[in-house]
């Protein structure tokens, strides 16, 4: 059977939302939520939203470390597309654009799009597309020429993919971008797969920043939403988790209110270091294990209530 063929883009996106494209179609879905949800027209033209100066550096001051992390790998990833007529940016989750690398032969076609830094991005603002799609979907998008639902940004080829924090929750995106009319489908698929392997590369760089100092530690298994990481203290006490662990290991944040010993997640224990340590340890991990309960711990540790607030005292643990 014959494709169906239309008259425009905005006919397109008409018949394919208002049939039932959007129950088969990830794409089709994002346009029924511009349509339908963030009230938008596929040929209207909208003004770009983009933040004053100000407004811009609250927002990057925000997520001043990720911007930090992030900045040379953005470096390294630019120099492999620059060359393809493509920028690179990060955006909040917003969709603001907070970091744009961009060719200066590319700079007017982008800006012309609205693909400048302060610029919003959101599904909400811009329809579909790479950046907030991507953000609203928590997962890789890549959105190639027409599969945008504004008819005046469907010259563009986007792929996004998202960053998350240590607590598992959405921080980022980062996205490739291309104006370019010889900019082909194939390779849309290629920035892609660079982008997603450049977010994994931040997040992780990002988790191990901001548990400096703990223990980092790779768990074995697949995960198709990144490197799964622990982060455990000197007690071998977890004390976090990136997003690709608490969904291998079933962890939510009251997992971390009282930290669990190592072993019970990964089903091994690293020997402690010299018998003070070993001690310390042996306390903390009997009190995480009888999540916090000081009676139950001592029980558990055959001394008495005395005894191991005695043993609380000397290694200054608090319950």
């Amino acid at each position: 059977m014959p494709a169906q063929t239309y008259a425009s883009h905005v006919e397109k996106v008409q018949a394919e939302i208002e049939g039932r494209a959007p129950a088969r179609s990830a794409i089709a879905a994002s346009w029924a939520r511009s349509a339908f949800h963030h009230g938008l027209e596929p040929d209207l033209r909208l003004n770009q939203n983009v933040l004053t100066q100000s407004e811009l550096k609250r927002e990057q001051e925000r997520l001043d470390l990720l911007l930090h992390i992030a900045r040379p790998v953005m470096e390294q990833l630019f120099v492999a597309v620059v060359k393809t007529g493509c920028c690179v940016v990060l955006t909040n989750k917003d969709g603001v654009i907070l970091h744009r690398l961009i060719h200066e032969v590319d700079r007017i076609d982008m800006n012309a799009v609205g693909a400048r830094s302060g610029a919003i991005w959101s599904e909400e603002h811009a329809g579909t597309n790479g950046i907030g799609t991507c953000a609203i979907e928590e997962r890789p998008v890549t959105i190639h020429k027409d599969q945008h639902f504004r008819e005046e940004i469907i010259g563009m080829s986007c792929a996004g993919a998202p960053i998350f924090d240590v607590t598992g929750e959405i921080i980022a995106v980062l996205d490739i971008s291309s104006a370019r009319e010889d900019m082909h489908a194939s390779f849309a698929q290629v920035m892609s797969s660079l982008v997603v392997n450049a977010a994994n590369r931040i997040e992780t760089e990002h988790f191990r920043a901001a548990f400096n100092g703990a223990k980092i530690i790779v768990a074995e298994g697949h995960s198709n939403i990144g490197t799964p990481l622990l982060a455990s203290d000197r007690d071998d006490l977890v004390i976090g988790a990136n997003r690709a662990a608490r969904r291998m290991f079933g962890l939510q944040n009251e997992t971390f209110e009282i930290p669990l010993p190592r072993h019970e997640i990964l089903a091994e224990e690293a020997p402690s270091n010299g018998l003070l340590d070993a001690e310390r340890a042996t306390v903390r991990r009997a009190l995480a294990t009888a999540r916090g309960n000081a009676t139950q711990a001592a029980k558990d540790l055959n001394v008495s209530r005395a005894t191991f607030y005695r043993l609380l005292k000397k290694h200054d643990i608090t319950t």
